[in-house]
This record gives structure tokens, sequence and C-alpha cells, in this order.
């Protein structure tokens, strides 16, 4: 459930975001996070990437899938994060320089 600029679903899956994220870059984020921005950047992102050099799209794929699961694990466990927070520090390194309304409590 979106509340505002925060998340609040203590019935996120992380397996569910983890499969999704690996069927369809980004959708981890939408279905069982709720986090609608997260999923359009990913998805882009990872496009961009992989147009421009395939690597790049590889790696921002991969830090997606890892940070969907963590966030699902943070709202399972009760936690109430803003709606663009990223739990994975190292692809926050990476998206922040993009994207400057991105947060992240770990870095």
């Amino acid at each position: 459930m979106s509340n505002g600029n925060t998340i609040h679903k203590p019935d996120a899956n992380p397996v569910l975001a983890l499969v999704l994220s690996v069927l369809l870059v980004g959708l981890g984020h939408l279905v069982p996070n709720g986090q609608q921005r997260k999923f359009l950047f990913n998805l882009l992102a990872t496009l961009a990437g992989t147009c421009a050099c395939l690597v790049p799209g590889i790696v921002i794929a991969v830090l997606s899938i890892i940070d969907a699961y963590q966030t699902a694990l943070r709202l399972q466990n009760g936690e109430t994060i803003p709606e663009n927070e990223y739990t994975f520090a190292p692809y926050f390194k990476v998206v922040k320089i993009i994207d400057k309304t991105a947060t992240c409590s770990g870095a």
C-alpha cells in the first residue's frame, strides 16, 4: 500500500520480487513492492544500457534484481520506506548519478 511518498507493504514477497525481476527487469519493484517509478527507471535504464553496450545493461539488470529482493525483504519485515528508496547501496551509487530523487538509508 502506498501512502503519499512512502510504502508500507508487510505482505511483500521477496521470492516473487526476485522471480518477476528476472522475467522482466524492474517488474519486481512494481508488483510486490509497489514502486512504480523504480519499475520504469529500471526498465528504461536497462534498455538504454543494453543498447549502448551489452555489459551496462546486464549490470543494471542484476543490480535491479538484487535491489527488488532486498527491498521486498524490508517491506515484509514491516518497514515503511520512501517510494524511491534503494536498498542495495552499490546500485544506489549508480542510480543517484541520474535520479536525484533516489534515496538509500544504507549509503
